[in-house]
């Protein structure tokens, strides 16, 4: 199931891979930004969604007279923060109103004797904020459901 556009920000959900985890690629402008593991820990999931959408479902204007995010600003826009799936990105998602300036850099190693190639992408692309939270929203009611259902199987199994 896909929340979103791969073209700017989407999570695409392979519910039925892992009875535990939730497999979710994840996709900036085009760029499929976490390729060597898309396996997450559902209560965790779960969370880092509440967050980036507290944070990202009122607009709020780019900071009067900056050209350049300060330290401080690039902290507050960090995004994709959602653990080891996504531990070899870098994300920043800009509010400039109506509009979120997502922008990534993947740094992933190649394992020597694996014959896996280093990868180092990019990616940066202005969505609407409407697109950005409802992608998330809809990532994030999936997420519930499912922890809720597979907590529910393994408590079951428990008894």
């Amino acid at each position: 199931m896909l929340f979103g556009s791969r073209a700017g920000f989407a999570l695409e959900f392979h519910v039925e891979q892992d009875p535990s985890l939730l497999c979710v690629d994840v996709f900036v402008g085009g760029v499929h930004v976490n390729t060597w593991d898309n396996a997450f820990y559902p209560p965790l999931l779960v969370k880092k969604l509440k967050d980036e959408l507290a944070r990202l479902r009122t607009p709020s204007p780019w900071p009067a007279g900056s050209t350049s995010p300060s330290g401080e600003d690039l902290a507050r826009w960090e995004f994709l923060e959602w653990g080891e799936c996504t531990d070899q990105v870098i994300a920043f998602a800009s509010p400039d109103g109506d509009l979120v300036h997502l922008t990534c850099r993947i740094r992933e190693e190649g394992e020597p004797g694996q014959g896996a190639v280093a990868r180092s992408e990019s990616a940066e692309v202005s969505v609407s904020r409407t697109a950005l939270v409802e992608a998330l929203e809809g990532a994030l009611a999936l997420s519930e459901r499912e922890w809720s259902a597979r907590l529910a199987a393994l408590t079951g199994r428990a008894r």
